[in-house]
């Protein structure tokens, strides 16, 4: 309660009370990535004889003649530069190398590399395969395989992971090989033995529990809502989603995260949906859409941003009830509060601002 001034309170300090409603925060997503271990296998293929219903044959079978798994270093430059340029999928290309030198989170490159391959030979060129480990986490895992020319005779002491082939500062990761206690070692293949790493790292998005949020509508106000992931989201709906539409959070925020096309991108839509993880309904109506555009990533921010995106008097004419990001699949929208709905009219236009996304370790 304020106290009112009258001249027998002149010259005293009055205390002013200000209440102001206690709103959630604006929305935010965020994605991490983390190291988890390499396997490291220094083996050959042998040739053995089969037998079958059409007959006999050979096959190749891979024989490990010393092996060790290890923890690594993610670089900085992962988080500053690289993510930015390629999302999730920042290993698949192995390299190795000569150099001694500890690793450093400031490195980006090997000390001495010598070769670098994106081949695994059971299954081709830049494979790589995802699992799910928990909501909103998955791992990404590579097998690469240095031929017998690439490293015969070699003394190969580090390793690490990079997004492309070219032999350059581009390293996600650096290690030097170590034994199974943790001991650098100096591994030299002989001219008839293969080197085969075996990599794995976690990402991770979130929030996976629907979050209280506000937004601000231009000349509409603040409005109070949900934000929600959704773990399935259509695949007809994300051309461009490589991970499956098992991981439409994942693909989400690795497409978001390199200014990507997140198909229609903006979504306005009249449709009750339940801000659930789980929920992979696919509503293909009542929705209205619009391309999305990127303002400049800012090198070693770690924050993407979309450019706002207006409906003009003549579109999204309707009761709208979500604002979200993607297509019929779209995997996250604020879903708003019972009340707090509110429908436009060709009398004008409609504006929603930036989506940001935050990563890291």
């Amino acid at each position: 309660m304020a106290k009112i001034w009258t001249p027998e309170n002149a010259g005293k300090i009055i205390p002013v009370i200000k209440v102001r409603p206690l709103l959630p925060p604006p929305p935010s997503v965020g994605a991490r990535l983390q190291p988890q271990h390499m396997h490291w296998q220094l083996g050959r293929y042998k040739e053995d004889l089969t037998f079958g219903p059409g007959g006999r044959g050979r096959r190749k079978r891979w024989v490990v003649d010393q092996e060790a798994e290890q923890h690594n270093l993610v670089l900085n430059q992962t988080y500053d530069t690289l993510m930015a340029q390629y999302g999730f999928l920042l290993g698949l290309w192995a390299a190795v190398g000569t150099g001694s030198t500890l690793p450093d989170p400031a490195q980006t490159s090997l000390a001495a590399e010598v070769a670098r391959t994106n081949i695994n030979e059971s299954a081709g060129t830049n494979t790589w395969s995802i699992s799910r480990v928990a909501d909103g986490v998955a791992d990404i895992t590579v097998v690469r395989e240095f031929t017998e020319a690439q490293v015969g005779n070699k003394n190969l002491a580090e390793w690490g992971f990079a997004p492309a082939q070219n032999p350059s500062s581009n390293l996600m990761c650096r290690e030097l090989f170590r034994d199974g206690l943790g001991n650098p070692v100096v591994i030299t293949p002989a001219s008839d033995q293969r080197l085969r790493l075996i990599y794995r790292w976690r990402v991770s998005v979130g929030p996976v529990i629907p979050q209280p949020v506000s937004i601000n509508i231009d000349g509409i106000g603040v409005r109070t809502g949900e934000l929600f992931l959704r773990k399935y989201a259509p695949i007809n709906a994300f051309p461009w989603n490589v991970f499956g539409s098992e991981f439409g959070d994942i693909a989400l925020l690795h497409g978001l995260m390199m200014g990507g096309d997140i198909y229609r991108g903006h979504v306005l839509h009249s449709a009750d949906v339940p801000p659930n993880y789980n929920n992979s309904s696919s509503y293909t109506s009542g929705g209205f859409y619009k391309g999305i555009s990127y303002n400049s990533y800012i090198q070693g921010s770690r924050t993407r941003t979309t450019q706002p995106v207006t409906w003009l008097s003549s579109e999204a004419n309707a009761t709208i009830r979500l604002i979200g990001l993607g297509y019929d699949g779209y995997p996250m929208g604020v879903k708003l509060d019972p009340g707090q709905e509110f429908t436009k009219t060709n009398l004008y236009k409609l504006t929603i601002g930036e989506w940001t996304v935050t990563w890291g370790p």
